[in-house]
């Protein structure tokens, strides 16, 4: 079986249940690695099992000269696909900025496919006269700006 025929068969399982895949990959030392997650809530264990037996019965007799791994991308894992950016709308995100090599917090709002838009909160001085007001801001950031998004947490 081939890598494309392999991907396109998990591609199919995932679909079956509401999931989609994150990353494929399999090499020359016959390590396959599948990263899957699910368009709502978390994918299961019971799912990722039923995954990787569809793995190894598509490879038949060669399923024991490989290594097989399939998992969620886990937590930290940047984003990678464009369903993890529409997933998680209204989460808290990191973002590190190519431009200007800052990273910025705040709510997925929006994303088109080009672009991200963030919405945080922040304490500015007044306009005048002594203390700070909070106001909204949101920026609209182009995904060829962004090196890296990942979902932010408070523990």
């Amino acid at each position: 079986m081939t890598q494309v025929e392999l991907e396109t068969l998990v591609q199919q399982e995932l679909a079956a249940c509401g999931a989609f895949l994150v990353e494929f990959s399999m090499n020359a030392d016959n390590q396959i690695r599948v990263y899957a997650d699910m368009v709502e809530g978390h994918i299961s264990i019971d799912q990722l099992k039923k995954l990787s037996r569809a793995v190894e019965g598509a490879l038949g007799e060669d399923s024991e000269n490989y290594s097989i791994e399939v998992s969620s991308p886990g937590m930290f894992a940047p984003f990678k696909v464009p369903a993890q950016f529409t997933k998680h709308i209204g989460r808290q995100v990191k973002v590190n900025r190519i431009s200007s090599g800052t990273s910025l917090k705040g709510t997925l709002e929006r994303y088109d496919g080009e672009t991200i838009t963030l919405h945080w909160t922040e304490r500015v001085p007044k306009p005048s006269g002594k203390g700070k007001v909070t106001v909204d801001v949101r920026e609209e950031l182009a995904l060829s700006d962004v090196s890296k998004i990942v979902l932010e947490f408070k523990f």
